[in-house]
């Protein structure tokens, strides 16, 4: 990856702590387009979106780095944020399908259970976002 589009990155991520979403997306725009495969270039840049108020734009970012994510990791790291995004965005469904797949790689469990939680409970099930809350619980208690 080029040293510019670390530049954009780190400029990008500093807006965010700042709230200043339109430079962030305008650098992280930057920083993914000179490095596709820059997987947290890239989540940046889709939380960005998703908090400067477009979540499909959001989810379409992560959706396209899916397919050129370098290693299971980034690509579990995608879709967890794609889970959050489409929940932010009232697509529950595909936030839990997002979040199931998140789930299925090792160090993803308690991030992957907490956002099904989050998922069942706008979708009025209580039962199935209690048990999702205990797992994550014990699986973070015991550091998986």
């Amino acid at each position: 990856m080029s040293q510019i589009a670390r530049r954009y990155y780190e400029r990008g991520v500093a807006a965010i702590k700042t709230t200043d979403y339109q430079t962030a997306v305008e650098q992280l725009q930057a920083a993914v387009d000179l490095a596709p495969t820059f997987g947290s270039a890239r989540i940046a840049f889709a939380v960005a979106l998703a908090r400067f108020g477009d979540c499909p734009r959001a989810a379409g970012v992560l959706r396209a780095g899916l397919g050129r994510a370098q290693s299971a990791t980034t690509a579990a790291a995608l879709l967890a944020t794609l889970g959050d995004v489409l929940t932010l965005g009232g697509d529950f469904f595909g936030a839990e399908e997002a979040f199931k797949q998140a789930g299925a790689t090792p160090g993803f469990e308690v991030r992957a259970a907490a956002g099904l939680a989050r998922v069942y409970g706008k979708l009025s099930r209580p039962v199935d976002a209690i048990a999702q809350l205990k797992l994550a619980s014990s699986r973070s208690a015991r550091g998986v």
